[in-house]
Parts: structure tokens; C-alpha cells; sequence
């Protein structure tokens, strides 16, 4: 038997060749992006604020005769910003864009309007002699009114805490994650610690000590732009999944 092919109609010739366009523009997207695809976060609406800790007089850590850890901070700041922005998140705020000074008042009222779902907070270590690296990640312990269990809304600033505390230390378990594919086995834990930044503040946050300065292959991890880039990538990553 003859195999007669089968006639398509002119408006399905049309949509055939609309998909196979569309298909080809995604692909080459995709190609150019290195084939990383962001799939649009459920909280891309909330609001992230980035903390890059130190600047203008407050230069942090030395590193060389003209970088400082303040400068390292900032870069992957600006850095994490962009990959957060391109996963899909539409208001990723900083403390602070340029090297100036920003005391902690100025930058706890901008978190305090910002509102945020999140604040991570970049640092980079230092000390324990020069064989110490890897990075650590902490979290605010949020202390809870037990003396009030009578008072409603006692119980419910309470259980706003407790929730906070567990978004913070998801996102931080997924970030530690991430970050062991840019620093094999250098993860040095995740810790509960008082953050001054936030001091009278109850939102969801992570600092994140991105490694030693005083150790020569961290420090160059750190300084170096394309590290900061995979640091970053790492970061947003983490961000994404435990958001």
C-alpha cells in the first residue's frame, strides 16, 4: 500500500512554525546563559536585602596595599544582587552600593522599611593563624517572651520569631549547601549568634563569613571577580530553594 502523508491545514502549518521559532529563540537564551535556567521563585515578590558589612572608614580586614575586605564585600554584594535579579526576584535592595560609610542605624531603618523576606549580611573571616578557612554561616537567635504566655500578642510576636528563626536557618542550610560546591569541604557550621545589625528587628536573615583573608587560597577565592561570581551564583542558588 502507498503511504500518503498526511495534509496539514494552513493555520496549523502556522502554529508549527511559531513553536519551532520560540523554541529556537529559548534555546539559544538558554545557550547564552550558559544553560542555567532560573524557574521563577514562589516568593520572587518579597523583598531581599543585602548587607555588604563595613565600607568608607570602616575598611574590615586588610588585604593588600589597596584592597580591603569592605571592597570584597561590596563586589560580591553587586554581584549577588545580579543573580538574584535574573532568578526571578524583583526587589533585591543593598545597604549600601558604593564605598561609604553607613552606620548601623542608617541601615537597620532601611531593612525596617524594606520589610524584607530576607537579609543576608556578606563578611569575610580572618585570624586562627593562616591555615584556618572555609566559610561559616550564623543565624539570629530570636528570643521569645515565656514570662507572657497569658498575653495574645505576646504568643503571637512568639510564633512570628519561632518563624523567622526556622526561615533563617533553612535558607542557611541551603546555602551552606551550594557553597561546598565553591569550597570543597571548608564548610565550618552553622551557628546562632546575636547580630547587632538587626538589633529590635524579626525578620529572616543569614551572615554568611565567606571565607579566611588570612588564608592565601581564600583570599584570592575571595578578591578575584570570577570567584566572586561562582560565590554568588552559589549564594542565589541557596536563596532559591530555601525561600
Amino acid at each position: 500500500m502507498k503511504y500518503v502523508a498526511p495534509t496539514l491545514k494552513v493555520g496549523t502549518m502556522h502554529r508549527i512554525k511559531i513553536t519551532a521559532v520560540f523554541s529556537l529563540v529559548f534555546l539559544t537564551v538558554v545557550w547564552g546563559l550558559g544553560g542555567v535556567v532560573w524557574p521563577q521563585p514562589g516568593n520572587s515578590g518579597q523583598v531581599i536585602v543585602i548587607d555588604a558589612a563595613h565600607g568608607g572608614t570602616d575598611n574590615g580586614v586588610k588585604i593588600g596595599d589597596k584592597l580591603y575586605e569592605k571592597d570584597c564585600n561590596l563586589r560580591l554584594a553587586l554581584a549577588l544582587q545580579n543573580e538574584l535579579v535574573q532568578a526571578g526576584y524583583r526587589k533585591v535592595v543593598l545597604t549600601r552600593s558604593t564605598d561609604r560609610d553607613v552606620p548601623f542605624k542608617e541601615r537597620r531603618e532601611l531593612i525596617r522599611k524594606a520589610n524584607p523576606g530576607l537579609v543576608i549580611s556578606l563578611h569575610a573571616n580572618a585570624g586562627f593563624g593562616s591555615k584556618a578557612r572555609g566559610y561559616e554561616l550564623y543565624f539570629p537567635g530570636f528570643k521569645t517572651g515565656k514570662e507572657s504566655k497569658n498575653d495574645p500578642a505576646a504568643i503571637i510576636s512568639d510564633m512570628t520569631k519561632n518563624k523567622h528563626l526556622n526561615d533563617s536557618v533553612r535558607v542557611a542550610q541551603h546555602i551552606q549547601k551550594h557553597l561546598a560546591e565553591v569550597f570543597p569541604k571548608e564548610n565550618r557550621g552553622l551557628r546562632e549568634a546575636p547580630l547587632p545589625l538587626l538589633e529590635g528587628i524579626n525578620v529572616p536573615a543569614v551572615i554568611i563569613e565567606i571565607g579566611f583573608l588570612t588564608n592565601k587560597e581564600n583570599r584570592q577565592q575571595i578578591s578575584e571577580e570570577k570567584s566572586q561570581a561562582g560565590i554568588a551564583r552559589a549564594i542565589a542558588r541557596g536563596v532559591r530553594e530555601g525561600m
